[in-house]
């Protein structure tokens, strides 16, 4: 029938952004999926005094890492006095520019498959400290493990399940001995985040590694308690 498809179409797109949708298909299909013991900021450092966070037009992007989990990230990363921090997943570069405001004497390596220009690009380009690596994190095994190891690793690349694996797996072999291992987006999914499994890769890396849900986020972190 002319018509039906168009407006099915809009009705399901309506339902995928409502509140009460978004709820149902939770509760129904990623009730029990964050198992992860959790664990407060506060009980993994020391308090920062102040973090520093970079603005530039346009100020949100639907990929952007939220306001509450960078909070946490850089608090933790200036706390510890990181000075190698390695980010899997640029983006627009606002969290790799925001890890050198915070830690201006860590080297800062930032690895993606796709340069994104944006204004947090462009002055993080004129940083010495920022180094950018556009090639897959996952191929890079070789270089890696003949540099220093890494005192922070945020992890923020693909969602998939096999690629969160082995970025985890990479990750776990060059991160200081004192070091931690972040990973974002540790959350259920909605009917928009179909490939959004990174709780199913923790669930199968957790018996073997202490790794924690960060109350308040949706962050998870390694890091030997």
């Amino acid at each position: 029938m002319p018509g039906v498809r168009p407006r099915a179409r809009a009705l399901k797109e309506k339902w995928q952004k409502d509140p009460l949708g978004i709820a149902l298909y939770q509760k129904i299909f990623e009730r029990g999926k964050l198992i992860l013991p959790q664990i407060a900021a506060e009980d993994l450092s020391g308090s920062a005094g102040s973090v520093v966070f970079p603005a530039c037009h346009p100020l949100y992007a639907g990929e952007d890492t939220p306001l509450d989990d960078l909070l946490f990230l850089l608090h933790f990363a200036k706390a510890r006095n990181a000075q190698r921090i390695l980010e899997v997943g640029t983006y627009r570069s606002r969290t790799t520019l925001a890890f050198h405001l915070n830690c201006p004497h860590a080297a800062v390596v930032s690895y993606d498959i796709v340069t994104r220009p944006s204004p947090y690009r462009d002055i993080a380009n004129r940083q010495a400290a920022i180094q950018f690596r556009l090639k897959p994190f996952s191929t890079a095994s070789a270089e890696l493990l003949r540099e220093p190891k890494f005192d922070l690793i945020f992890i923020d690349g693909s969602h998939k399940k096999e690629d969160v694996l082995s970025d985890s797996r990479l990750a776990m072999q060059i991160v200081a001995k004192d070091g931690a291992i972040i990973w974002h987006d540790y959350r259920i999914r909605d009917y928009r985040t179909d490939t959004l499994e990174v709780p199913e890769a923790l669930r199968e890396l957790a018996p073997a590694k202490p790794v924690f849900w960060v109350r308040g986020t949706t962050c998870a972190i390694y890091r030997e308690i």
